[in-house]
């Protein structure tokens, strides 16, 4: 339970600067435009690490590019929180990746825990 208070607390603690960094990292609006394409023709999705990821193999290579580039993006912003906060990266990218995950509009993929990708 005390695991799940403090993750939560972090959560709470971390939530405006994580959803102004997601919001800085979105990058220009026709990559962010992509990256929803492909979120809805279920080649990619959210991870629990705060990152995008590939839901099948056969992801087309300007798809790939977009979706290293917003991954650079949250690093990078994950980076600046977990420096500016005192928490450590990981602790910062679970609580982005439950938030994005949380966020994650019904009929698109989302991987879990265990790493199986499912619909939402």
């Amino acid at each position: 339970m005390t695991t799940r208070r403090s993750f939560l607390s972090l959560g709470a603690a971390l939530g405006a600067s994580i959803g102004a960094a997601l919001v800085m990292a979105a990058g220009p609006a026709a990559a962010q435009d992509s990256i929803a394409a492909a979120k809805s023709a279920g080649l990619v999705g959210e991870r629990p690490d705060g990152l995008v990821g590939y839901v099948t193999d056969s992801v087309p290579a300007n798809v790939r590019s977009l979706v290293e580039g917003v991954n650079d993006g949250r690093r990078k912003k994950y980076e600046e929180i977990a420096r500016s906060t005192g928490r450590s990266l990981t602790e910062v990218q679970a609580v982005a990746g439950d938030r994005l995950i949380q966020e994650t509009p019904s009929g698109q993929y989302v991987m879990n825990a265990a790493g199986r990708w499912s619909k939402k």
